[in-house]
């Protein structure tokens, strides 16, 4: 017959004593808690009410949110529709009370292109500055660079040319999209050759040939204001 060795024993004894330790701490503090519940029932119960009203709020917060976003994005297009075939003055009044109602809506920043694009079409490069201000955005976005470039061209329409090449210049180097960042450097390099400094614009439309992807028909452009730049520089 097998020989059971002691120190098993020991070993299996010692932990079926702390299982029964175990055991009787979990039930101490069941009864612990228990006592305590009875005693301050009035806690608990307020506690979760406390815990319903947060749960029902953040259930209404995110339903109201989901509505208030449909509601926004129906209404421009409501508006948005509107733009040619109503007076642009009532147009722009619906924009103004748009931003107003959701402003802090994604949609909001749609609305100040439009309504900026709606001033600065009209002569009112002021008041398109100010509506587009506040818009947030990053140049990194696309409609951050929209934003942008009716800012600059508000500027240039204001006389702030330095301030305008300096925007176009910022969407350049940090617009995401080749197109967004030709077309800023294409209005920097007017704003350039205009002005007189024909150096500077050279330096613009050599960074367009050697750095972004054009067609052939843009690289002819660029050859050909290039090749004016310098012969004013030379002349």
């Amino acid at each position: 017959m097998a020989k059971r060795h002691p120190g098993s024993s020991r070993r299996h004894g010692g932990e079926q004593k702390q299982a029964a330790e175990a055991d009787d701490v979990f039930v101490a503090r069941v009864l612990e808690f228990s006592g305590w519940a009875r005693n301050n029932s009035q806690v608990l119960i307020l506690f979760g009410v406390a815990v319903a009203v947060v749960i029902l709020a953040s259930i209404y917060y995110v339903n109201w949110r989901g509505t208030q976003a449909e509601t926004a994005v129906a209404e421009l297009e409501r508006i948005a529709q509107s733009v040619g075939q109503s007076d642009p003055e009532a147009t722009k009044i619906s924009l103004e009370q748009y931003l107003e109602r959701f402003a802090g809506t994604p949609y909001a920043a749609e609305a100040r292109l439009l309504l900026g694009q709606l001033y600065l079409d009209g002569g009112q490069a002021g008041q398109a500055l100010t509506a587009l201000e506040g818009a947030g955005l990053s140049l990194r976005e696309p409609m951050g660079v929209q934003i942008a470039t009716l800012q600059a061209r508000a500027m240039e329409a204001q006389g702030q040319l330095a301030d305008a090449e300096g925007l176009y210049l910022r969407i350049a180097d940090q617009s995401e999209l080749a197109f967004q960042r030709i077309q800023a450097l294409e209005d920097a390099a007017r704003i350039r050759m205009n002005a007189g400094n024909f150096a500077g614009a050279a330096e613009l439309y050599q960074r367009l040939l050697d750095d972004e992807e054009h067609s052939v028909e843009q690289q002819g452009l660029y050859e050909m204001r290039l090749g004016e730049a310098q012969a004013h520089m030379n002349g």
